[in-house]
C-alpha cells in the first residue's frame, strides 16, 4: 500500500502552469476546457475520487433556457458538448432528454417566458410556444383551469452527474491534462502575494495559477 502510493506521488509532477483543485463536474469541465484552447499543462487535483463532493447527489437537469441571452448560450453549448464528448471518448453521460414544460399563470410570468423562448430561438433551440389549448391537448394530465400559456423544450432533460464528470475528465485527458486521486490539497503557498505552488501531503507542485473548484 505504501509503495503505491510512493508511485504515485512520484507520477505528479513539480510544476505545471495551472492546477486546478476539485474533481467534481466544475473542475473537470475547467480542466478539459483550459487543455482544449490550448493550455495543454494542467493538473487537477482530487482529494478523494472523482464526483465524491457534492456532484455525484445532484439533480443533473439539462436545461437549454435561461434568464439571459449569454445563460441561454451557455446552456446550448454544454448540452451539445454532453453529446459530442459521448462520440469522442465512447462514455455515457446518462442524457435522457424527455422534454420540459414550462407553465405562466399570470401575464408577468407568461410574458417572462415568452420573452426567453424568442431569446432561446436565436440560438436554435427548439422551443415551442403553447397556449392554453395545445397544453390541455398535449399534456392532459395538467390541470389548466389558471394556466395562460407555456413553452415547450423537447430537447431538455437530465443527465447523470458522475457520467457527465466522467465524460469531461477522460477528455481533458485526451486534451493532455493530468487528473490525480486521492491528492488532497493541504495549503496553497504564495510569494509576494501571489500564487506560488500548492502543498500535498509530501510534495509541493509548482504553478502560475490555481482554480478553486472544491465547492462549499
Amino acid at each position: 500500500f505504501r509503495y503505491n502510493i510512493l508511485i504515485s506521488m512520484q507520477e505528479i509532477p513539480k510544476s505545471t502552469k495551472v492546477i486546478v483543485i476539485g474533481g467534481g463536474v466544475v473542475g473537470c469541465s475547467v480542466a478539459y476546457h483550459l487543455a482544449k484552447f490550448g493550455w495543454k499543462d494542467v493538473v487537477l487535483l482530487e482529494r478523494d475520487q472523482l464526483t465524491s463532493g457534492t456532484t455525484w447527489h445532484a439533480a443533473g437537469l439539462v436545461s437549454q433556457l435561461g434568464p439571459t441571452a449569454a445563460v441561454t448560450k451557455i446552456r446550448k453549448y454544454t448540452l451539445d458538448l454532453y453529446k459530442e464528448l459521448e462520440k469522442k471518448v465512447d462514455h455515457s453521460a446518462g442524457l435522457r432528454l424527455n422534454g420540459a414544460l414550462s407553465i405562466a399563470e399570470n401575464q408577468g410570468r407568461w410574458q417572462e417566458l415568452k420573452r426567453q423562448a424568442t431569446t432561446a430561438q436565436l440560438y436554435n433551440v427548439d422551443v415551442q410556444i403553447l397556449d392554453k389549448e395545445k397544453i390541455n391537448k398535449n399534456f392532459p394530465i395538467i390541470n389548466t383551469k389558471d394556466v395562460i400559456g407555456g413553452i415547450f423544450m423537447p430537447g431538455d432533460g437530465a443527465a447523470d452527474p458522475v457520467g457527465v464528470t466522467n465524460v469531461l475528465a477522460k477528455a481533458a485527458k485526451l486534451e493532455g491534462a493530468q487528473i490525480f486521486e486521492k491528492s488532497p490539497v493541504e495549503k496553497i503557498l504564495t510569494k509576494n502575494g501571489k500564487v506560488h505552488s500548492v502543498q500535498l501531503k509530501d510534495h509541493i507542485i509548482e504553478c502560475e495559477y490555481v482554480v478553486l473548484a472544491t465547492g462549499m
